[in-house]
């Protein structure tokens, strides 16, 4: 499967989403990083490239030649990518879904659904056009109703308010420690017992004792966060990762 996670606005969640929902359960999907700041994503996962958005030539290659694929596309060169996209006749035809990322706030889902639509005046199909409710604290209805009611009165993407992540201190502390939740959950959740012991034995150094409170919530969080992102993942591909 070949998936591009994009959007025309920064701090939607785009690298984490990418990073810790979509490669881990897409056959270890390679990570392409479209992006000249944020680089965040390369650290989660080894097998990642990282282009331009000008370069669209060579992110289409990518797709073509790649079965499993996701496009992590950074705010900075949305605008780039989506030229590079209008450039080629039917430059979407590689990609099986576009994701849309969206995160509480009038602009941030004003913006998404822009984002949104343009890739359906380029003529993608609803169905390959979806949103990604992220940061969720306690209802979609309540804290997007713009984009839900722009999905139903346009018709022109999917906005199923099941397809929500909450939000969640672990990817902070994920991001700190340079590990992917998929790790998390092999290295620190069975060994819980000694990151508690050595924070008993407080930490000869700060720097020592802070990683360790990080590795402790990320931890104790690893195994029911996935269990949500599982069930995110379901909701968003209908199965298509396997």
């Amino acid at each position: 499967m070949k998936v591009v996670v994009a959007g025309i606005s920064g701090n939607q969640g785009k690298s984490t989403l990418s990073a810790h929902m979509l490669v881990p359960r897409m056959n270890g999907a390679k990570l392409l990083v479209v992006e000249s700041i944020n680089q965040d994503s390369r650290d989660l996962v080894s097998a990642s490239g990282m282009l331009r958005g000008e370069e669209f030539k060579k992110i289409y290659l990518e797709m073509v030649v790649n079965d499993d694929l996701v496009v992590d596309v950074g705010a900075s060169n949305s605008e780039a990518f989506f030229e590079g996209l209008t450039s080629f006749n039917a430059g979407h035809d590689e990609v099986d879904l576009f994701i849309v990322p969206v995160v509480p706030g009038a602009k941030e889902q004003a913006e998404s659904i822009l984002t949104a639509r343009m890739l359906a005046a380029m003529g993608v199909e609803k169905e390959r056009i979806r949103v990604v409710f992220n940061r969720v604290k306690r209802d979609v209805s309540e804290e997007f109703p713009e984009i839900v009611y722009a999905a139903e009165s346009t018709g022109e993407f999917i906005a199923d308010p099941r397809c929500m992540v909450f939000e969640n201190d672990i990817y902070a502390d994920l991001a700190d420690l340079k590990m992917s939740l998929k790790v998390a959950c092999e290295k620190l959740v069975p060994n819980l017992k000694d990151i508690k012991d050595g924070l008993r034995r407080q930490a000869s150094s700060p720097d020592e004792y802070y990683r360790l409170v990080k590795m402790l919530n990320v931890g104790k969080k690893a195994e029911s966060t996935s269990r949500q992102l599982d069930e995110a993942f379901l909701v968003l591909c209908g199965g298509r990762g396997e």
